[in-house]
């Protein structure tokens, strides 16, 4: 079946599918610990052979996998001799239930996706050079024809804008 074609509502879904939407959620959840870019695939890869494993005629639940990725970075750390991160580990994942809530922060994602197409122009494009491209204040100026301060003002304003405009919407649905 092509894959951009829609499967009929009365078939059930392939298994595994929900296991797939949730890599994402376990991607970011392990960056918001700690977790390094190099080390995210061989973790999330841990995280998927054991819910495998673990769960053989159903998956498991967002909450089991962020809880297996947990426990796979705080193995991963203790190997690499890291006690203070391991630490933490509690502290940071407490911080992601308020923060991110009941869907992994999907909601809040989709929401920024929303409020960032409602930026002007240079706002967006300030934004995306300093998050997508990871570009420093000085290179963005020169890209924009701003000053560096006027770079870091801009930034700051936008990201006030964007908190707020995430806020509502995620508030409204």
């Amino acid at each position: 079946m092509l894959s951009h074609v829609a499967k009929p509502a009365e078939h059930a879904p392939e298994p595994g599918a929900s296991l797939v939407l949730h890599v994402a959620a376990v991607r970011r959840y392990l960056r918001f610990l700690g977790a390094e870019r190099a080390d995210l695939d061989d973790l999330v890869q841990e995280v998927l052979l054991a819910a495998v494993r673990s769960f053989a005629a159903v998956e498991p639940t967002l909450p089991w996998l962020l809880v297996t990725a947990r426990n796979a970075l705080r193995q991963h750390l203790r190997r690499l001799g890291r006690r203070h991160e391991v630490a933490d580990l509690d502290r940071l994942d407490a911080a992601w239930a308020t923060q991110m809530g009941d869907d992994a922060g999907q909601s809040k994602r989709e929401a920024l996706v929303l409020c960032l197409q409602s930026l002007p122009e240079r706002s967006r494009q300030a934004v995306l050079l300093r998050y997508r491209e990871g570009l420093s204040r000085e290179a963005i100026a020169a890209q924009t024809g701003l000053g560096v301060e006027g770079v870091k003002s801009l930034l700051e304003r936008v990201r006030a804008a964007l908190a707020g405009c995430i806020e509502r919407r995620v508030r409204h649905e």
